[in-house]
């Protein structure tokens, strides 16, 4: 065999000796060659490709068919099983789980939802009123090869145990979200007939808020209840701690819908006219501003503590993000609750030295941990008074005509200042027009007749009046820094 080839490319004959393959030829024939096998790798190598993604895929049914067999033993094991169903990951930016099987990572991912009588879906039950049917899932994995992201989807339907419904009672399902919109889980829901309605008490209280922030309350009778959500250190968008909503009608073969928006609160420490050694008013209002929330007014303390310029009080607020804090009621709406006095930056006229005011900066609130600046610094206005005997006290009334400059408050509402043992008194006061008043702590009689009795302004703003009818004061916050 050697010999026949050698001959092929050494003939004998002195004149075949040019005879045999070219250089071209060889390299024509290597090309083909080279060809026919990048043409025949590229084949293996696909036919492994599909092969691995058939045996992913397949792995991936298997995986999303595990996953949904497990959330069916969940839903029959108890009544309350079928809250345990619920989205993987249960809110965004959760930690998704991911499991390896024969060198390849598949992330496993779910979307539960509650399906009602009318098709409606929703995570925690239905908000269009309809009974609460089955539950809606839908699993989706997927994984990676060759750079590519592959994935396989799965979906299926979840009954109760048992109706969540029997004929002739309602149910009540619970949705309560934190600050930034993720269920807040692991709150207590209580839920108890409102006094005079048809309902009545709950045979089992509803279990605490599932991973979606979600609880539903099953069997409940036709009437109205109180539906309170609890939680240590939990405070709602109205500043509310417990989270309380009434009433919640429920009607036979119906689901009454709640949501919350429920979160751990912000601690908000604050300090008034902290440079004028002052006392405040007894249960004086402090309005908290925020894009989120509006203005909620809330009483940091009563009538029994003396509360001054050195006194730090600490406040929980709902974590909204940046609060302006004004003392006194702020209330920016047109109309007849309109309150815009207490607010410095309110007070855009000009001044004689031209001066206007300038409104409080924003502080920052997050979840569960204390304000961006403490204490927060709340400006006020201050007064002296004087002449007065240690049976008397101070009463202020917002008046109804509006000094120089003063934006007004049509709402109105009146402070009264704890009695001192001297004749005289500092005083803070909300900005605005105060019409003041000194009177018996014993009878509540008007004693502006006392002899000597006198308001003059520390901060600027201009007194009016005298012992007879009474005083006419504004706190004026123009050209006031502290």
């Amino acid at each position: 065999m050697i010999r026949r080839i050698a001959s092929v490319f050494s003939p004998a004959e002195p004149a075949d000796r040019e005879a045999g393959f070219s250089v071209v030829e060889v390299m024509v024939a290597m090309m083909v060659f080279a060809i026919m096998s990048i043409g025949i790798a590229y084949g293996i190598v696909n036919a492994l490709t599909l092969s691995q993604n058939s045996r992913s895929r397949t792995t991936a049914v298997a995986l999303a068919s595990q996953d949904i067999d497990g959330l069916r033993q969940t839903a029959s094991a108890t009544a309350a099983g079928i809250q345990q169903v619920t989205s993987l990951p249960a809110n965004p930016g959760d930690a998704v789980p991911t499991k390896t099987i024969g060198g390849v990572t598949y992330t496993i991912s779910r979307d539960v939802n509650w399906v009602d009588s009318t098709g409606a879906t929703n995570a925690c039950g239905s908000a269009s009123g309809g009974y609460l049917a089955y539950k809606s899932v839908v699993e989706t994995v997927s994984w990676k090869s060759r750079n590519q992201t592959y994935s396989t989807t799965m979906t299926s339907a979840i009954a109760p145990s048992s109706a969540v419904t029997s004929p002739g009672n309602g149910s009540i399902t619970i949705s309560v979200k934190t600050a930034s919109g993720t269920g807040n889980a692991g709150v207590a829901i209580t839920i108890t007939p409102v006094a005079g309605s048809t309902g009545g008490p709950l045979t089992v209280q509803p279990d605490a808020t599932n991973a979606q922030g979600c609880a539903i309350a099953v069997d409940v009778q036709q009437g109205d209840y109180t539906v309170t959500a609890t939680e240590t250190d939990g405070i709602d968008t109205d500043q509310k701690q417990p989270a309380k909503k009434t009433p919640v009608t429920v009607v036979a073969g119906a689901s009454a819908y709640v949501p919350f928006v429920y979160d751990q609160a912000s601690m908000m420490t604050l300090q008034y006219a902290s440079t004028y050694s002052a006392t405040l008013p007894q249960s004086m209002p402090t309005t908290l501003s925020s894009t989120g929330g509006g203005q909620d007014v809330i009483t940091p303390w009563g009538t029994t503590p003396t509360v001054t310029s050195a006194t730090k009080t600490a406040v929980s607020v709902f974590p909204f993000g940046n609060y302006a804090v004004f003392a006194g009621t702020y209330n920016s709406a047109p109309g007849a609750t309109s309150c815009l006095s207490p607010n410095p930056g309110a007070w855009s006229t000009p001044n004689a030295q031209n001066q206007v005011g300038i409104a409080p900066a924003q502080v920052g609130t997050s979840p569960g941990q204390p304000a961006s600046v403490s204490p927060v610094p709340v400006m006020t206005g201050v007064v002296q008074v004087g002449g007065m005997s240690s049976s008397t006290y101070v009463v202020a009334t917002t008046a109804t005509t509006a000094g120089a400059g003063d934006p007004g408050c049509t709402a109105g509402y009146t402070l009264r200042f704890p009695t001192s043992s001297s004749g005289s008194q500092t005083l803070a006061l909300p900005f605005g027009t105060w019409n003041v008043s000194f009177y018996s702590s014993i009878t509540g009689t008007v004693l502006n007749v006392l002899n000597g009795a006198s308001v003059k302004n520390v901060t600027p703003g201009t007194s009016s009046g005298g012992v007879l009818g009474g005083y006419t004061v504004v706190v004026d916050p123009r050209g006031q820094t502290k």
